[in-house]
């Protein structure tokens, strides 16, 4: 999303001031007549309505009925502390006395500083109060005023008139808006948090990225579920909103923690287990949760009661976990490469998904929902833009719905199937949602063509007046390469004109980062060193990329180049240009990949005090071209500078963001390789298939015949899904720390990231992301000791992938440890303690599938004509050892089945414990079966997904099944 600031000269044909102003007074029209035919109604009727809220935020009807609907549970908590401390505050306040305290203990640190200073009482509350409504008002009014102008919404800069209409527009239609007065009505933390939500947005778009984070941060103290913007930033690798984040969290901790003890901070996990089990069927809960809840009657969904929640129901649970995973991720991962301003959009769309994906969320949470509304009607109004038919009826009809109290008439379908109208707020919300992401798909096409216009009257001009000296201790390079080749052929000589052609090197002549490649080959090579990085990183980029290029070496020949870059530069070079390697990599890998290649005259690169980027590379590349008539080859939002002082650009499969603003700066010629979808390709780079050994977790179920009950299958199911999250992560980290190998590998070598399909610093995100989920999940929904089980098998995986992998013996038993780990963790997941007989089986049955791992990697190696793989100890000649080791211990574990199949314990388990024994030989076959294939090359890298996919292993698993089933009649 293109959020440049406008130019007033640009006439854009399409929509005058004079239109724009009459969309604004329309617009509001309708919300301040709505709000005022539609409360006049129902206060005849004998309803509440918006009016009445309205009313109270300047005269209460009745003085003694102060809201207290936050301030009463918090005060109440605040005493528990201070009259019990070290007692559990949410055992006695939320679980005995049944006040719904449902707030972390750092939301009681306001609390702290009015009570220090003698203002702890409701009526500074509400005063407190009606000054965030007023500011909410007020910073709506100012973010519509500057979301007009980044979208050049014509009048939005340079007309009083328009100015003065939108930000009255902002300001009315949120002291209008049904969730924000309601939230001040009952006396409601949120209202905080609607202004901090708004006064981020505007913070965001001005760039003050620290300072956005600083207020989700303070809102993150009182409400945990804004936290998910630390993994939205990080995942955006924007450092700055994660460090402002950080600075107002931490201390907030801090504080809590020399409070009331750190104890509380873990008790908070069963309130949060608590709720996401059961949710509310209230018919203001507007989320999944409560729709679901309300189609199956299950509570009551019309009276609120104080003290309790939902009961308990498997379909509700299950619907609130899927709603809510896939809401989080919506919101998380939608245009993750957008960058600086452009980044409103997603920011506000993560707001709604962060806020309707929790399992409980009142209306007045929605209060979130203004600044969407107010970029939804920007973008209609945005000049270029093709509105889709009926998108601003769509607006204004979610608008209606979200902005107004509409309880009254659908409340009388509570006791029918229809009581899904109850919900009209949440369809309202997806609504808005849908139209949000579909405006900015036409958004992205209307600001292409706009950028395009704006970029085509510059000619072969140069906007930078006067000479620029060479930045000192620059490194420049100059590559002998005969030109000889180019002579001879019948290609016509260049034009005098023709300017010298300089050329990024990350992203664009490579598919890849030599940042993030060298960071992980040290981690590779020297784990221990890499806890030097972020001193490294403290003295600078340039220092970090020399301490890098000193202690990593790369191959060029085992790089991902762009062919279709590589096709340009040699026909450039046939026609006699002059081609300059320009790149902020470190000098001692650019130099290396110019004598590979042989196209380059020059390098200009990085050196020890210098980091070759964005002014910096403009200011080198200037001082190389007195003229100042070059064209650049670039790939995204770092060569802006540089795209800004070319004749021409040259963009390589960059991001649509980034085409938008570089076609504002210089004429725009684009080189596109084929890729398969993002989306698609992560899910490939998560290895989802790879899940199958996660089915692992329902073994215990399986011989301690509870496979089946609701409890413990769906407490299984989700152990199998935070061990898939967990697992993803760590085969992300070792597909980025084996980047070398794979490459030189015949089928690992088509993985995303090595591949270069996925840039590398997206799964630098995605592996703190994955594991932040892994561990989410596992706090709110499963014992304490399934995430031991889970932080074992995480280290496990860690120390192998760092340690352990080139080590022989050692890597099969951590593997083989591995696939255990698996077994235990469904075993603590579901409080079933798993029996001697089922470790000792699974040992050697997967100590088994291990060496087939290993053998069949091997097998390929010897293929190829190779001794030995990379990054392994083994060689070929070791492949007999590990066959008979692998056979031995395949068939070891058949024995142990037969001992367990004669033993006493069968008989406590199984009435018919003689219909197991079929079992045994099923099992040699199959595992003399494996290893036949294996020998004559036929297995898959991975023995689990190769008897997913094997229809004999299948059969055998389902004659297995019956066997079991029969043993316990």
């Amino acid at each position: 999303m293109s959020m440049q600031p406008a130019i007033p000269s640009l006439r854009t044909g399409l929509h005058s001031v004079g239109w724009v102003q009459r969309s604004i007074i329309l617009a509001s029209l309708f919300i301040v007549l709505t709000t005022g035919l539609l409360g006049l109604a129902l206060h005849r009727g004998g309803h509440a309505s918006n009016l009445t809220d309205i009313q109270n935020l300047f005269v209460l009807e009745n003085q003694d009925l102060i809201p207290v609907d936050s301030w009463d549970p918090m005060i109440a908590a605040l005493n528990w502390l201070h009259e019990r401390p070290g007692e559990n505050v949410y055992e006695g306040v939320f679980f005995q006395q049944h006040i719904k305290f449902q707030y972390p203990v750092t939301s009681l640190l306001p609390l702290e500083a009015m009570k220090a200073l003698g203002v702890l009482n409701l009526v500074a509350f509400e005063r407190v109060n009606l000054l965030f409504v007023l500011a909410t008002a007020a910073g709506m009014a100012i973010l519509v005023l500057e979301m007009a102008a980044r979208l050049r919404v014509p009048g939005a800069r340079d007309d009083r008139m328009t100015q003065v209409l939108l930000g009255g527009f902002g300001f009315v239609a949120t002291l209008c808006f049904y969730p924000v007065l309601k939230a001040f009505s009952l006396g409601q933390v949120q209202v905080w948090l609607n202004a901090a939500f708004v006064f981020a947005c505007i913070a965001l778009l001005r760039d003050r990225r620290a300072l956005c984070g600083a207020l989700l941060g303070a809102s993150t103290l009182m409400k945990p579920q804004m936290s998910l913007f630390l993994v939205w930033a990080v995942l955006r690798a924007d450092w700055r909103m994660a460090a402002g984040w950080a600075a107002v969290v931490v201390p907030g901790v801090a504080l809590a923690t020399l409070f009331y003890g750190f104890a509380p901070m873990v008790d908070y996990l069963d309130v949060l287990l608590f709720i996401g089990r059961h949710g509310e069927s209230y018919h203001v809960n507007q989320t999944v949760n409560g729709l679901v809840n309300r189609l199956l009657h299950n509570g009551n969904n019309l009276d609120w009661s104080a003290e309790a929640f939902a009961p308990y129901h498997p379909a509700v649970h299950i619907a609130t976990q899927i709603s809510g995973l896939a809401f989080v991720g919506l919101g998380l991962l939608w245009r993750r490469r957008d960058r600086g301003a452009e980044r409103i959009l997603p920011f506000v769309v993560a707001g709604i998904c962060f806020t309707v994906g929790s399992p409980v969320a009142w209306v007045h949470h929605y209060g979130i929902l203004l600044p969407a509304f107010a970029l939804a009607f920007l973008l209609l109004l945005e000049p270029g833009l093709r509105r889709p038919a009926g998108a601003a009826a769509l607006l204004a009809a979610a608008y209606f719905l979200a902005g107004n109290l509409l309880f009254w008439p659908v409340n009388a379908l509570a006791d029918t199937a229809l009581n899904v109208l109850q919900s009209y707020l949440f369809f309202a919300t997806l609504m808005l949602l849908g139209l949000t992401i579909v405006l900015a798909g036409r958004h992205d096409r209307a600001t292409l063509v706009w950028g395009g216009a704006e970029g085509g009257d510059r000619g072969d001009r140069n906007p930078h007046a006067g000479d620029i000296a060479g930045a000192p201790g620059l490194t420049a390079t100059t590559v002998a390469l005969p030109r000889a080749a180019a002579a001879e052929t019948s290609v016509p000589p260049p034009a005098a004109e023709d300017p010298p052609l300089f050329v990024d090197l990350d992203g664009t002549l490579l598919k890849t980062d030599l940042l993030y490649e060298s960071l992980f080959g040290l981690i590779k090579a020297q784990p221990w060193a890499a806890l030097l990085v972020p001193v490294w990183l403290a003295g600078g980029k340039a220092r970090l990329k020399a301490e890098l290029a000193r202690r990593v070496d790369i191959d060029p020949a085992g790089l991902v180049y762009n062919p279709a870059v590589l096709e340009r530069l040699e026909a450039e070079r046939k026609h006699g240009r002059r081609l300059v390697l320009a790149t902020a990599a470190h000098h001692r890998y650019a130099d290396a990949i110019a004598r590979h290649l042989g196209l380059f005259d020059q390098v200009l690169a990085s050196n020890n005090g210098v980091n070759l980027k964005s002014e910096r590379k403009y200011e080198a590349i200037r001082a190389q071209v007195p003229s100042g008539v070059f064209d650049y080859m670039g790939n995204d939002e770092a060569d802006y500078a540089i795209w800004r002082g070319a004749r021409r650009g040259i963009a390589v499969d960059a991001p649509a963001a980034v085409l938008r603003h570089a076609a504002s700066l210089c004429p725009l010629e684009t080189i596109t390789t084929p890729r398969r979808p993002r989306l698609l390709l992560i899910f490939k780079a998560l290895r989802l298939h790879q899940w199958l050994k996660n089915l692992l977790v329902f073994v215990p179920l399986l011989a301690g015949q509870k496979l089946g009950e609701v409890g413990p299958t769906l407490q299984a199911a989700t152990a199998f899904l935070a061990f898939g999250l967990c697992a993803s992560s760590i085969y992300v980290l070792n597909d980025l720390l084996d980047l070398p190998a794979d490459r030189r590998h015949p089928r690992k070598r088509r993985r995303p990231f090595a591949a270069g399909d996925l840039p590398l610093d997206l799964g630098l995100s995605l592996i703190p992301g994955l594991l932040l989920a892994s561990l989410v999940l596992s706090l709110v929904a499963l014992p304490p000791l399934f995430l031991a089980a889970l932080a074992t098998y995480a280290a496990s995986s860690l120390f192998y992938n760092l340690f352990a992998k080139n080590r022989v013996i050692w890597d099969v038993m951590l593997l083989a440890g591995l696939y255990s780990l698996r077994v235990l963790g469904g075993a603590t997941a579901t409080a079933i303690v798993p029996s001697f007989w089922l470790l000792a089986f699974s040992m050697f049955l997967f100590l088994s599938l291990a060496m087939v791992k290993r053998y069949s990697e091997m097998d390929s190696m010897m293929k190829l004509g190779l001794e030995q793989a990379e990054g392994r100890g083994y060689v070929t000649a070791d492949m007999p050892v590990l066959q008979s080791i692998g056979v031995s211990a395949g068939f070891l574990s058949v024995l142990v089945m037969a001992l367990y199949i004669n033993s006493p314990e069968v008989g406590r388990v199984y009435d018919q414990p003689q219909a197991l024994w079929i079992i045994c030989p099923l099992l040699l076959f199959w595992i003399g079966r494996v290893w036949l294939q294996t020998h004559r090359g036929l297995m898959h890298d991975d023995p689990v997904v190769f008897a997913a996919r094997d229809k004999w292993s299948l059969a055998i698993g389902a004659v297995c099944g019956v066997a079991l089933l029969f043993g316990r009649t």
